[in-house]
């Protein structure tokens, strides 16, 4: 046995005890305190940026891929996402346990291969793990005295922040507030206007020139007109001339002809036949004239013959007249042929000259219309000479963006090596400064006058900042706000108290420099767990005062108050080699534990010191004392320890959040467990002797007046068991009517507040109304420092919102009222104010890690349906008493102006969707971030900025750039797409690849979430849904209930455990129930207690009733255990009873109450962050009490009802012939 071993060899416990302090105090030194235990996100958010999307395009073409390829995730428990304009966001939640690290492979390899699938103007998705490290542990503002605005901004930039940055366990500090520096380009059109009247003078000049010659041109043309028209009019009038000659040569001809009135064959036949008679005739007048010569020879009379001679003379010669008219007509019919074919010449001729002319007129008709469409394109060339001559087309945001881009660029492109050298190849310098920006020369034009264009040429290159675009104050002066973020592996105590170090060192190098921490998680967790160990050290004093009060002697006081600070330091062993930090959780159930620490140790040292008064020697005492009561304290301690058991088989924030609480109070029970079995012989065996009965006349009236109103209760049994049940249902009742809540809400010196200004409200606007809102903080008596920021996502996920002020309000550390009261008087002094003003009344609230207020979650998927339902949802909530700030994100939608691209018509100007796209986008922006300029050690935005015109009115008339037919033409953004306003969520959100929609609303100070979400509930059940679509309620009372049912399960298993554990110990299925009895009196105590402090039932009062059934059995152990061992040695059952009850009753109220006063500074409240855990401290206190005061009657009672058999001893017979007092088996 321990004892035995112990109190022979009571060095080695000396060098045990010594080890275990020196182990313990570096373990304590050494271990990482936290506000909280270290909490495990499992949660993957993926984010992919879609410019120019809606909602619904991002829901379609990224989240919903992601989703169907993510939700086959090996250890994927929950899925949701939101769809956004430009942005999609899908939040993977995972089993606990499981290993983050392959997921991020896992989920980067799914990503990965459904990213390689989306549209080009899709970005690549990032993937994060979900961290708390990622939100601030502290928030600080600067200011210097003597110093303006831009040099705090310097100082801080170039002084203050590299100091922190710097700091180990610091990962970033980021400054709001700084008054930047940054390099402005804006396009000049007066000197853009001044080179275009350059450019276009030589245009003129060389546009006459080419003028010139087309009119020179023009006049040759028409004096070639001129002479081809007279041309053609003197032969058209010569061809008449020949004309007119050949009608009246025919007429003539033709005139003979008729006169003869033969034809020219007739007369053909007519000169022939002439011709025969005139050869006949002249053949007679041969012979006429040959008889006449002979007749005259003959001397005959001739008369006669001379007559036919002469007639034949006359026929020959009437011949020849008829023979010369026939051939005169035969030459008319000739030359009328000869007329009549130079009449066909002459109509030819007419013909040929009429082509002639008609070609000789196509050709300058030709020439006349080469020459026109020469001057038409000299004309369109000149218009689009003046175009191009200017520069407003060429000159433009994009192309000065592109050409600074461009010339900032150095970059290594490789190596070269020369024997054994090697020589890095640096191509490209950057700007050294704006001189160079201002001489980067754009183009040549390679115009006499005009030459290269640079930057300076066409716009001014100045200096600005972004005084006018911030807004960071402190108390009403100007300042700047630092934010200070942890690396994951710091302790934020560690982080927090560097921080305050380097605070320290620079405003005493610099004594003009003021900063001030506005939220600080270290100081906060320094002074909760103070606060906590405060008590501890209360309650560890006060158990041992009631001990004097008891025992009255020192060293069996001193013997048990040795054992806290011992086990203590050896649960901090433990607690530093399994991994637990010091926390509020971890230090309140050593809190906690305190007070039980002395029960093993009152329990031996009692037993010790009866067996010293019967004159039994020091060490037998010692040894005796410890063995005969170690089955028992070794029971209960298991007992206590079991309760903790269960959580094994819960997960969540129920499991991560008070597993440190199981393990410490574990931890510390065994401890206690060893140092009773072991130190208390020891020193027990040394130092004490045999005491003198002391008098105990007050304690010993109790115990009379105990002992007759338990015989009276053993009588009347009914009546007590009646109260008993009475109390327990009225108890039931209260608790149906009772609150609920995840966390209490914790007081500190810091709070939050969130200024919401109404939609049409512009910077300006905001910034007054910061002003004003900032002025009446400081009024209020309590309120020390007000920072005030821009808003913005407290993890660097979201831009910031102009709309939207964050405050961090710093109480004064002496405060009069209580966080809630300071929210109370803020909120009614900003009451009058046209914004919305969410006030935290802690930044250190724990409730928020259960989540915000109550929220209705749609499922379903048609919007329209789900808008209508969401309208309805409100409408329920706004009937419900205690909500407020009700949203159901319709309110919030989005105007827009859609412009839907025409493909087709798009297509004919070469244009495509997201070609237009990127010129509305370039025509709408102000400004473009260009490049960045490094100068003097630091680096400068070049900013482009743009005077856009384009307007929601004139959109439509916004002209692109395109190609028509091969041409550069222009085109009216309305010719190509319909522009239409409409109006479209700001988001839409998937839970398990449903669609959702989220009613959610806050509840108000005076009201309770748990109650209000129960009136909600009923009025949910009375709402008919359309077929498809549920509502589920959710928010934070989602998260208590979660937590109160996983904390009820654990209850059941522990009572389980104790059930089995007892009837190990008693050996016996009857005797563990009449100890089971003392649960009920306990939880109806600690229920009743919670009542009577007005406390809600909240996940830490849970966790107060699982310590509580740990506890509370205790006593009931002690008692059924000594009642058990009376009868067995012979006693009467009632005598037995009411015997345990004067014997036990010190011991059971010494513990309980030991117990009790150490909670007691936890119960009441005392320090700061002493809310956290006073719920719980509360349960065990009530529910101990009523139970140890009714355990000394109840459990007497039910023990009489239940154990009417006698009880026997299990003989077994050995070698040396033993017994062993054990119950009976039933």
């Amino acid at each position: 046995m321990l004892s035995e071993f112990s109190v022979k060899k009571p060095f080695t416990v000396v060098v045990a005890v010594i080890m275990v302090l020196v182990l313990g105090f570096i373990s304590f030194t050494h271990m990482t305190p936290n506000l909280m235990p270290n909490i495990d996100f499992p949660y993957v958010i993926v984010t992919t940026a879609y410019p120019g999307a809606s909602p619904e395009k991002v829901e379609s073409s990224v989240t919903k891929p992601l989703e169907q390829a993510l939700s086959t995730t090996a250890g994927m428990k929950n899925i949701t996402s939101t769809s956004s304009e430009n942005f999609s966001m899908v939040m993977l939640e995972f089993n606990q346990n499981i290993n983050m690290d392959s997921v991020m492979i896992n989920v980067n390899n799914t990503v990965s291969s459904v990213s390689s699938s989306f549209d080009d103007t899709v970005g690549t998705p990032s993937m994060m793990k979900l961290n708390p490290d990622m939100m601030a542990v502290m928030m600080a503002s600067v200011d210097v005295d003597g110093m303006d605005s831009y040099e705090v901004s310097e100082f801080v930039q170039n002084t203050v922040v590299p100091e922190f940055e710097r700091i180990d366990g610091i990962a970033s500090v980021t400054a709001t507030g700084l008054v930047e520096e940054q390099l402005q380009i804006k396009l000049d059109q007066g000197k853009i206007d001044a080179l275009n009247d350059k450019i276009l003078k030589n245009v003129d000049e060389e546009l006459s020139k080419a003028e010139d010659e087309i009119q020179s041109g023009k006049k040759k043309l028409k004096d070639q007109r001129a002479d081809f028209e007279s041309q053609s009019e003197e032969q058209k009038q010569k061809l008449v001339d020949a004309s007119s000659q050949m009608e009246d040569g025919k007429t003539e001809l033709q005139s003979v002809i008729d006169k003869i009135g033969m034809t020219k064959q007739q007369l053909e036949d007519a000169v022939s036949k002439a011709e025969e008679t005139k050869e006949t005739l002249s053949g007679q007048l041969e012979t006429a004239q040959d008889m006449r010569d002979q007749m005259a020879e003959a001397g005959l009379d001739t008369t006669e013959i001379d007559g036919q001679i002469k007639l034949l003379q006359d026929g020959i010669t009437q011949a020849d007249t008829g023979i010369t008219q026939a051939k005169q007509g035969i030459q008319a019919y000739d030359a009328l042929d000869t007329l009549k074919e130079q009449e066909k010449e002459l109509e030819s001729g007419k013909i040929t000259l009429t082509q002639k002319l008609t070609e000789a007129s196509v050709q300058l008709t030709n020439a006349e219309g080469k020459l026109e469409e020469a001057e038409q394109q000299f004309e369109e060339q000149r218009e689009e000479a003046y175009q191009n001559a200017g520069l407003d087309g060429v000159i433009t945001v994009d192309m000065i963006q592109k050409m600074l881009q461009a010339e900032n660029f150095s970059m290594p492109a490789g190596y070269l090596s020369e024997g054994n050298a090697q020589y890095l190849i640096k191509v490209g310098d950057e700007f050294a400064d704006e001189t160079e920006i201002k001489d980067l020369l754009l183009f040549s034009t390679g115009v006499d006058g005009v030459g290269d264009i640079y930057l300076k040429d066409v716009a001014e290159v100045s200096w600005a900042d972004n005084a006018g675009e911030t807004y960071a104050k402190i108390n009403g002066n100007d300042g700047i706000l630092l934010s200070f973020e942890k690396s994951s592996t710091a302790s934020t105590t560690e982080a927090t108290d560097a921080v305050h170090t380097a605070m320290d060192s620079l405003m005493e190098n610099n004594p003009d420099l003021h900063i001030t921490a506005l939220m600080d998680q270290g100081v906060y967790i320094d002074i909760i767990i103070k606060s906590v160990l405060d008590n501890l050290l209360y309650g560890g004093i006060l158990a041992i005062i009631v001990l004097l009060l008891f025992l009255k002697t020192f060293k069996p006081t001193l013997i048990i108050a040795t054992s806290i600070p011992i086990s203590l330091l050896f649960a901090m062993v433990l607690m530093y080699f399994s991994g637990v930090t010091l926390n509020i959780i971890s230090l309140s159930g050593l809190a906690l534990g305190v007070g039980m620490l002395v029960d093993n140790s009152i329990v031996v040292i009692e037993n010790i010191y009866r067996l010293r008064n019967l004159d039994v020697n020091k060490r037998k005492a010692a040894v005796q004392g410890a063995k005969q009561v170690a089955g028992a304290i070794t029971s209960s301690t298991l007992t206590t320890i079991c309760v903790f058991l269960p959580i094994v088989f819960t997960d969540g924030l129920t499991r991560q959040l008070f597993a440190d609480m199981g393990l410490t109070i574990a931890y510390s029970l065994v401890a206690s467990l060893f140092v009773a079995l072991t130190l208390v012989p020891t020193m027990s065996s040394t130092i004490l002797n045999k005491a003198d009965e002391k008098k105990h006349p007050w304690f010993d009236a109790v115990v009379n007046g105990y002992e007759k109103l338990l015989r009276f209760c053993l009588r009347k049994k009914v009546y007590v068991l009646s109260f008993t049940i009475v109390l327990l249902i009225l108890s039931g009742v209260l608790v149906a009517r009772m609150g609920t809540a995840f966390m209490p809400d914790v007081d500190s010196t810091q709070m939050s507040a969130t200024l919401t200004m109404p939609d049409d409200s512009d910077k300006e606007d905001t910034y007054q109304m910061s002003d004003t809102f900032m002025e009446r903080a400081l009024e209020i008596e309590d309120v020390q420092t007000v920072g005030a920021m821009q808003a913005g996502n407290i993890m660097g996920m979201g831009t910031s919102d102009p709309g939207e002020m964050t405050f961090y309000i710093l109480l004064d550390e002496d405060k009069k009222h209580t966080n809630k009261e300071v929210a109370k008087m803020l909120e009614e002094k900003t009451a009058d104010l046209n914004c919305e003003v969410d006030i935290a009344a802690s930044t250190m609230d724990m409730s928020m890690l259960g989540g915000s207020g109550i929220e209705l979650v749609i499922h379903g998927t048609d919007l329209d349906q789900m808008a209508q339902i969401s309208k309805d949802m409100t409408g329920i909530l706004e009937g419900v008493e205690g909500t407020t700030d009700i949203t159901n994100g319709l309110e919030d939608a989005s105007a827009e102006v859609r412009v839907i691209v025409n493909k087709n018509k798009a297509m004919e100007y070469g244009l495509t969707v997201a070609q237009v796209y990127q010129a509305v986008s370039g025509a709408i922006s102000t400004e473009t971030n260009a490049t960045t300029l490094s100068a003097d050690d630091a680096d400068y935005p070049v900013i482009i900025l743009n005077d856009s015109d384009v307007t929601r009115s004139n959109l439509g008339n916004y002209e692109l750039e395109g190609t028509k037919d091969q041409k550069d033409v222009t085109v009216k953004l309305s010719d190509i797409a319909s522009i239409e306003e409409a109006e479209s969520p700001l988001s839409i959100s998937h839970d398990n690849q449903t669609r959702t929609m989220t009613v959610s609303a806050l509840v108000d100070e005076d009201h309770n979430i748990g109650l209000v979400s129960r009136d909600v509930e009923k009025q949910l059940d009375d709402y008919e849904l359309p077929s498809g679509y549920t509502v589920t309620l959710s928010g934070e009372n989602e998260t208590i209930n979660q937590s109160l049912s996983d904390l009820v399960l654990m209850i059941g298993a522990a009572v389980l455990f104790i059930y089995l554990i007892m009837v190990a110990q008693f050996q016996s299925l009857v005797s563990p129930f009449i100890v089971l009895f003392t649960l009920p009196l306990a939880f109806t105590g600690g229920l009743l207690a919670l009542v009577m402090t007005g406390s809600e039932l909240s996940v830490v009062a849970m966790l107060g009733f699982l310590v509580l059934a740990g506890i509370v059995v205790n006593n009931g152990i002690v008692f059924v255990d000594y009642t058990n061992q009376l009868r067995l040695d012979g006693m009467e059952k009632k005598e037995a009873l009411v015997q345990t009850g004067r014997t036990r009753i010190r011991p059971i109220l010494m513990t309980a109450m030991t117990t009790v006063l150490a909670m007691s500074t936890m119960a009441i409240g005392v320090g700061t962050g002493s809310e956290m855990t006073q719920p719980l401290a509360i349960v065990v206190i009530g529910g101990l009490t009523y139970a140890t005061l009714l355990t000394l009657f109840v459990v007497p009672c039910i023990y009489d009802l239940l154990r009417r058999k006698d009880l026997k001893p299990i003989v077994i017979e050995d070698e040396e012939q033993k017994h062993e007092t054990e119950g009976n088996v039933l």
